[in-house]
């Protein structure tokens, strides 16, 4: 008919906030933060396509035998929040700051409006689409295990963490608990469920999904799902200090190119396509770390990267040369990408100046 309802993602919701629009986007994403206020992070687990892919792409690189170990890092694990401000408040700031030039409707002018003509216009192109299968799917669970992008880049994920942590449906263990630890093998949300159901009688950790997987392969069938009392300050065990990867200056380093990467880099247009805004922070992600494991090859004498030895006693491995060319190639690419869409934007506002004429 030309009409469709408008697109069911939260990602939408970024309109409401702008321009007042109550979409079906905005409606999902509310109704997504009460249901987990209750049932903890079960959408991410059972619903979330990004999820999908990620155990998708999981499963494909077992198939080709690689097992990608999860990256712990103190700093770049903060890159949701970072991401979720930039959708969602930094319109508020931007027009708090100037409200002439960011006029925003106040929240008694939003309108409900459910349907659309337009249902491609927020979608990205079959290019964009197809790279954002790869980034998002393949190569960040390669490089960053199993989870990575929503570790490390779901916007989304920043709030649910929240409204997981008050959530009274949890993970709960009886006495039949032997900690053998096949829970947290299977877990592919990185949990380690054995130590956390020893430490609080249920799993604390906010990255638990409620896959349900840990419950399945339990010997002793001491886990279930069950009512258990909130412990929203309590101390996951994966967020452990000591089983960080990185040390500060490493840490700084993964930050600082993450977010240039990601914000002044890859937000431009790539063969005639806008690059979407997660596909961006994916690629950030996968940027940085390109960047610190050259580092780490010049100033480490070993350096083993997702089970791969890139440089032993000194010496980098074939591996590691193959590496050093490749991220090498990736930084040369980004740092061109940087200074490509600079000379874009800066030739785009001169051309914007209204044109000065001589009074002679």
């Amino acid at each position: 008919t030309g009409r469709s309802v408008t697109p069911v993602a939260p990602s939408e919701a970024m309109q409401t906030f702008e321009l007042g629009r109550i979409n079906a986007g905005f409606l999902l994403f509310v109704g997504l933060i009460a249901s987990t206020l209750v049932f903890g992070r079960w959408f991410c687990g059972w619903a979330c396509h990004v999820v999908a892919l990620q155990d998708l792409s999981a499963w494909g690189l077992k198939k080709l035998g690689l097992r990608p170990r999860p990256v712990r890092s103190r700093l770049l694990v903060l890159a949701p929040w970072v991401v979720a401000f930039h959708m969602f408040a930094w319109p508020l700031v931007r027009h708090w700051s100037s409200p002439a030039d960011k006029p925003m409707p106040s929240v008694s002018e939003w309108r409900l409006e459910l349907t659309t003509d337009e249902l491609w216009a927020t979608f990205p192109g079959p290019i964009m689409a197809v790279a954002t299968f790869v980034v998002v799917g393949f190569l960040i669970v390669w490089w960053l295990g199993a989870k990575g992008f929503c570790t490390y880049g779901c916007p989304y994920g920043a709030f649910f963490v929240v409204a997981d942590r008050f959530a009274p449906v949890r993970i709960v263990v009886s006495d039949a608990c032997e900690a053998c630890g096949h829970c947290t093998s299977v877990c592919s949300s990185n949990v380690r469920v054995h130590e956390e159901v020893a430490k609080h009688g249920r799993v604390v950790d906010p990255g638990c999904m409620k896959c349900l997987d840990c419950v399945s392969v339990c010997p002793k069938h001491a886990l279930r799902v069950g009512f258990a009392a909130p412990k929203p300050f309590a101390t996951s065990q994966q967020r452990i200090r000591q089983r960080a990867d990185f040390t500060w200056g490493e840490e700084l380093l993964l930050a600082a190119v993450a977010l240039v990467a990601a914000q002044w880099a890859f937000r431009g247009a790539w063969f005639g396509e806008p690059v979407p805004f997660l596909l961006a922070v994916g690629l950030g992600v996968l940027t940085a770390v390109a960047a610190l494991l050259l580092v780490l090859l010049w100033r480490r004498r070993d350096v083993t990267f997702q089970h791969t030895v890139l440089r032993r006693d000194g010496a980098r491995t074939r591996a590691g040369t193959i590496a050093l060319v490749l991220l090498g190639g990736w930084l040369a690419f980004t740092v061109h990408t940087f200074v490509g869409q600079r000379l874009h934007d800066a030739a785009l506002a001169a051309a914007r100046e209204p044109l000065q004429v001589s009074s002679y």
